[in-house]
């Protein structure tokens, strides 16, 4: 467990480092939220604008729903492992020594393009069918939260597999239940160091809130601001921990 937590902490600080030579990569994640909202509000004007609700429509109408769903999810998938991609492997240039750009990143997403649209399609299978499996109000029951935490795990040296060894998605999952029996510890840690870096960084925004009385709305979109900041940072970290890692495990 000591050389988990080790060669974890060794690969999150890597990751810094990274991040600090290369502080355009968060361009990526950046791109991926901007371009991610458009979807969900192309998904959601036309329902509002008609004078229906989804509630409705899954009702009148369950097959359009589903696939209205699964549309959504899989633009938003691709989306988002498009440009987790493009991190991924300007990371790989980096750790072997090069300066990568963000042409780079670009370029390494492009030319697997299609392994990622399969990707996005399997992950838009998978996350439609927990959410439907959900409990009433949308709670997750223990079973769903079970099952999507496990093919997180599952599913986390996907993204690099694909980018980085130019193999589909179907192949790298092949590896799936070694990866969860080899590197959950290594995930959860990162997990955890991630998820604390993300609140120690938002500790300033809090303060300024609770300062002010939340009544400065200057004051509030300054807070809201450098919390979306430090969400990019980390998310920017999360995917150059994926590189990192896979590569001190390959």
């Amino acid at each position: 467990m000591i050389n988990v937590f080790s060669q974890t902490f060794d690969a999150v600080q890597k990751s810094w480092k990274i991040l600090m030579a290369d502080k355009e990569l968060i361009l990526f994640p950046i791109l991926s939220g901007i371009l991610c909202l458009l979807v969900s509000a192309s998904f959601y004007f036309p329902v509002s604008t008609s004078g229906g609700d989804l509630a409705a429509l899954y009702t009148n109408n369950r097959a359009g729903f589903i696939v209205l769903a699964f549309l959504f999810y899989f633009f938003n998938y691709f989306l988002i492992t498009f440009f987790n991609c493009a991190v991924i492997a300007c990371a790989e240039i980096r750790m072997a020594g090069g300066d990568p750009t963000v042409s780079d990143g670009f370029k390494a997403s492009w030319a697997v393009v299609t392994f990622i649209a399969a990707w996005a399609m399997v992950e838009a299978t998978v996350g439609l069918t927990l959410k439907m499996f959900q409990g009433k109000g949308g709670r997750r029951n223990l079973v769903t939260g079970t099952l999507g935490t496990m093919w997180t795990m599952a599913s986390f040296f996907v993204a690099p597999r694909i980018v980085i060894d130019r193999i589909d998605p179907f192949t790298a999952l092949k590896s799936a239940w070694s990866d969860v029996k080899g590197n959950w510890g290594h995930q959860l840690v990162g997990g955890v160091s991630f998820g604390l870096l993300g609140f120690v960084g938002a500790i300033p925004a809090i303060l300024l809130l609770f300062a002010t009385g939340f009544t400065n709305i200057f004051v509030a979109v300054i807070a809201v601001g450098w919390v979306l900041i430090v969400a990019l940072l980390v998310s920017t970290l999360k995917s150059i921990f994926q590189a990192s890692l896979y590569l001190s495990m390959s």
